[in-house]
């Protein structure tokens, strides 16, 4: 259900972002601490450190190792479901910076993963980088850019649009559909005061032989103004609308 071990690869991610500090003249790497106030030495190694500690590169590599293998044994028991070896990878470089403790057990990405939702996790993962410097909680752009790469290898195996049986994706896509310009209210509007214009004028021809052409006239009128208003109106809306 996961890797058994962490790839070269991984390997190599967490050792660009750990660093491999304080090698003095002697070929020996000395303890420092990190951005956060922490002793550590070599690539991140924090257990039993002290002011002071100097070990050799081969104890350095061997430290690495052996705390990767102990996030490995905290993903394998608290992450039930399966793993691709990005994901994987992505994890142990995450726990290894934050620890497999209370950070991790708690957070929002454990729970998430666990019901399967892996596609939200990478953005869980982006949430995690901040530090306290000087006592204080605050971005640092180190862990902002380690948080990236951990996101990125998680996504790596993800089955992207273009796989056999991936999501569709659709090729034109856009906010809204525009309103067809034959349902439009102004099409409407021009259609009622055209018709009441054209009646009026008959109205006018028609004064001999009908009794109420006048009034006929004055109810055409009235429509032919309230036509054209419903079409002032009308297209001032389509515009916004995305009709042309």
């Amino acid at each position: 259900m996961h890797p058994k071990n962490v790839s070269e690869d991984g390997i190599a991610l967490i050792k660009k972002f750990e660093g491999l500090h304080k090698v003095g003249k002697d070929g020996l790497i000395h303890s420092y601490r990190c951005p956060a106030g922490v002793w550590s030495i070599a690539w991140g190694h924090t257990k039993g450190v002290r002011s002071g500690m100097k070990i050799t590169v081969e104890e350095a590599e061997q430290f690495l190792r052996n705390d990767l293998a102990d996030c490995g044994k905290v993903i394998k028991k608290h992450v039930h479901v399966p793993l691709s070896q990005g994901q994987y990878d992505a994890l142990v470089s995450f726990v290894f910076n934050i620890g497999g403790g209370k950070n991790f057990l708690s957070s929002t990405l454990l729970k998430k993963l666990n019901k399967g939702l892996y596609d939200e996790c990478p953005e869980q993962i982006m949430r995690w980088n901040k530090a306290r410097v000087e006592g204080k909680l605050q971005p640092l752009r180190g862990l902002t850019r380690r948080r990236s790469a951990e996101a990125a290898i998680f996504s790596r195996d993800a089955q992207l649009p273009s796989d056999d049986g991936g999501p569709e994706m659709p090729q034109k896509p856009s906010a809204s559909a525009p309103k067809p310009l034959a349902k439009s209210k102004t099409m409407a509007g021009v259609g009622i005061a055209g018709a009441a214009t054209a009646m009026n004028e008959m109205a006018g021809q028609l004064q001999g032989l009908v009794a109420y052409a006048d009034s006929l006239k004055l109810v055409f009128l009235l429509c032919a103004i309230a036509g054209i208003a419903l079409a002032a109106y009308a297209r001032v809306k389509d515009h916004s609308e995305g009709v042309h």
